[in-house]
């Protein structure tokens, strides 16, 4: 089936345009120039991130001299490249926010902007993070024509693997930039809530025993920084949620993997946040005395929210690994639950996405046979009492990239606009296609007005993407090898 068919045929079709985990498995650290939504970012990611130093912001302003002046509204762009790690942001009103790094040691964050009809304004520093190098933005989300980015560098130690500086900035068109500095803390999720109001940013720190962090801003109320303590003795990973009240919804999951196929204590735990009051709910708590659980993606309007979780168990083989990925939507206390009827060897990756009409929108990317990995997409309304899910090809054979969990993301406005994006590969070929759809999923879960794409990049490709009420972006970068992203990367937009 390819990407031109996976939606309801209903819908037509304007076809193709132009051509995280703590269980200790070995995989690679995600990838500084796009986004993605794996839990425990390795520092290792941050001391390899910039292997070639780059001064991005005269590549940046090479790259955007050659840029076609307005794509049309019904076409995806072709590839930008940009010097260095940079992530494009399409907004609600069509303009593009892209920020990158360069400098000295790689350590100021940039921001550039691309007008809906199409004109660059100049490059703007935003700040330089002290003590730390080699930065490189990960994760960004955006609601109202606002931003939320985070950034993540290595803390400047002399060390051979340093700890993690994370940056966490916020974009507003009232207070411009805002940000805060995190020392020793990998980024658990950004999410900013549907009309705007707040962003929140879920963070790990990475010495056993000390808490979570969950973020959040607001333009009239500042920052406000809670904490909430690790559970069990390995702790646990964590993403979060925000609503325009500001009320948080977190998801924690947590799990002990001996070794490869062995799990013990797995265990995922849901809690809000009550801004009003500044109370703490445990909601639900399930035990998984055989498994492991690893929280993807999560998204919340209204009091309702939506996530992807990994369920991995044990199978009592040496390297047995099985996981299969589970789908929660509804209130916090009484989430329903599907899980996928088959288990695979492996998830490597996964989103979540919550409209207004209440329909679950979730991606997930798999090993589907021995060397290859799909991806899938899910929609799931109310009135379902299970969900649409629908396998993505072209296929991908295993890549560096792939198994990293950069191969696939997915972006959904609370408007139900979205854009999805997903790396495939013939076995032996030595490119690899990265296809990406923008779309608008309607209030009974069909899926329409959909725009397709296609670009051959190097095998092993990443990609991120962002869907904003205006338009919709995708950042392309590639890996060099495990754990060794290439400092380069380009953007595209589209619809």
């Amino acid at each position: 089936m390819d990407a031109a068919h996976w939606f309801d045929a209903r819908d037509g079709d304007r076809g193709l345009a132009a051509t995280r985990r703590r269980d200790g498995r070995t995989v690679a650290p995600p990838v500084p120039e796009v986004r993605m939504h794996l839990l425990r970012r390795s520092t290792a990611l941050v001391a390899l991130a910039a292997t070639v130093t780059v001064t991005v912001t005269a590549a940046m302003t090479a790259a955007v001299a050659t840029s076609p002046a307005n794509a049309a509204p019904d076409t995806w762009t072709a590839p930008d490249e940009v010097g260095g790690h940079a992530l494009a942001v399409a907004l609600d009103d069509g303009s593009t926010a892209l920020i990158s790094v360069g400098g000295d040691d790689d350590a100021t964050i940039y921001d550039r902007r691309r007008a809906a009809d199409g004109t660059w304004g100049p490059t703007r520093a935003v700040t330089t993070v002290s003590r730390a190098e080699r930065c490189a933005p990960v994760e960004a989300a955006t609601a109202g024509g606002n931003v939320a980015v985070a950034v993540q560098c290595a803390t400047r130690t002399g060390l051979e693997d340093p700890p993690t500086t994370l940056a966490e900035l916020v974009w507003t068109g009232d207070d411009g930039w805002v940000w805060k500095v995190k020392r020793t803390a990998s980024l658990g999720s950004v999410d900013y809530s549907p009309r705007g109001q707040f962003a929140v940013f879920a963070t790990d720190i990475e010495y056993a025993g000390r808490p979570h962090h969950i973020t959040s801003y607001h333009t009239d109320l500042g920052w406000r920084d809670v904490r909430r303590r690790e559970i069990g003795s390995s702790g646990d990973d964590i993403v979060a949620a925000i609503n325009d009240a500001g009320d948080v919804v977190v998801l924690r999951g947590a799990g002990d993997e001996i070794e490869p196929g062995s799990w013990y204590a797995g265990r995922l735990r849901i809690e809000t946040y009550d801004r009003a009051t500044r109370a703490w709910t445990r909601r639900s708590t399930q035990h998984y005395p055989d498994g492991g659980i690893t929280p993807l993606g999560i998204d919340m309007v209204g009091g309702r929210f939506a996530a992807t979780v990994t369920e991995s168990r044990s199978t009592g083989k040496l390297r047995g690994l099985e996981d299969r990925v589970l789908l929660l939507s509804g209130r916090p206390a009484a989430p329903r639950t599907w899980r996928a009827p088959r288990w695979t060897q492996q998830v490597f990756t996964g989103r979540a996405a919550l409209t207004s009409d209440g329909v679950v929108v979730a991606a997930w990317q798999a090993r589907s046979a021995p060397g290859t990995a799909t991806a899938s997409l899910a929609t799931w309304t109310e009135a379902q009492s299970r969900p649409t899910v629908r396998g993505l090809e072209p296929t991908a054979t295993l890549t560096y990239a792939v198994e990293s969990g950069v191969g696939m993301d997915l972006s959904v406005t609370a408007s139900g606009r979205g854009a999805l994006a997903w790396v495939a590969r013939e076995r032996g070929a030595d490119t690899s296609s990265v296809r990406a759809t923008s779309f608008r999923v309607g209030a009974d879960g069909r899926i329409g007005e959909r725009v397709a794409a296609s670009w051959s990049r190097p095998v092993n490709a990443t990609v991120a993407v962002t869907a904003g009420d205006g338009g919709s972006s995708a950042t392309l970068g590639r890996l060099l090898s495990w754990g060794y992203p290439a400092p380069d990367s380009a953007y595209v937009l589209g619809p």
